[in-house]
């Protein structure tokens, strides 16, 4: 159970926080709300007035662009314990991307309103938002890169090698069923599908229902474009 008073001893340990009193740190918490989502549920789309800052406690968050032709693109993926759409909560735009549940999650949310009425009296808040932000650029900006330099079999090699922690571990295709995967390579299932029986070809990986299997970790890293000195 994810209470206002467990939030609160959560935030007083981020480096952020930790010199703000309970009692700030209770305002700002109080200032949310708590939700518990389902898995596939939408939680906000892109284009749509600003939705809030949001706190991922447990759960899996997907952050996707949809194309006009309706293809959907993973261009983030959120873990706890971090936040996400903080874009429109500074600068008052609209929601920049959508975002599905894709493991049944805990949320906090805080409207834009109530945000930047409590930055004025801690500015401590609005900083907190700052590094947060940096890092969805550099991956957004690595995102691009991906798909402008780097072909689709390139792209899915790359997203194996990330999922499997440089071939440490299966990827579990129940939780990263073709779709998903195909979706965070930038493509549609079907190149996808091709892309990986081309790997599977090049003995770099082993595929069965239930899992993806890295099998050469060097093949998939020269396939995928990546410095091989760079893969464990």
């Amino acid at each position: 159970m994810f209470t206002i008073e467990k939030l609160v001893q959560r935030l007083s340990k981020v480096s952020h926080f930790k010199d703000l009193p309970p009692s700030a740190i209770y305002e700002i918490v109080s200032a949310g709300e708590v939700h518990r989502y389902p898995k596939g549920l939408l939680l906000f789309s892109e284009g749509e007035p600003c939705s809030g800052l949001f706190v991922l406690f447990h759960g899996r968050i997907h952050l996707c662009k949809i194309s006009l032709q309706g293809q959907q693109s993973i261009i983030g993926v959120v873990n706890p314990v971090i936040m996400f759409n903080e874009v429109p909560v500074l600068d008052g735009g609209t929601n920049p991307v959508t975002a599905v549940v894709d493991e049944a999650c805990v949320l906090w949310r805080i409207s834009r309103d109530n945000f930047q009425a409590l930055a004025k009296r801690y500015p401590v808040l609005a900083l907190s938002v700052l590094p947060v932000l940096a890092a969805r650029n550099r991956k957004l900006l690595i995102f691009c890169e991906d798909i402008n330099l780097r072909s689709v079999i390139g792209r899915t090699a790359k997203i194996l090698l990330v999922l499997s922690q440089n071939g440490a571990m299966r990827i579990d295709r129940r939780q990263y069923p073709n779709h998903v995967l195909a979706a965070q390579a930038a493509t549609v299932p079907e190149p996808f599908c091709r892309a990986v029986r081309m790997l599977r070809g090049h003995g770099a990986i082993q595929c069965t229902r239930a899992a993806i299997t890295v099998l050469d970790v060097q093949r998939l890293a020269h396939i995928a474009e990546v410095d091989s000195a760079c893969v464990a």
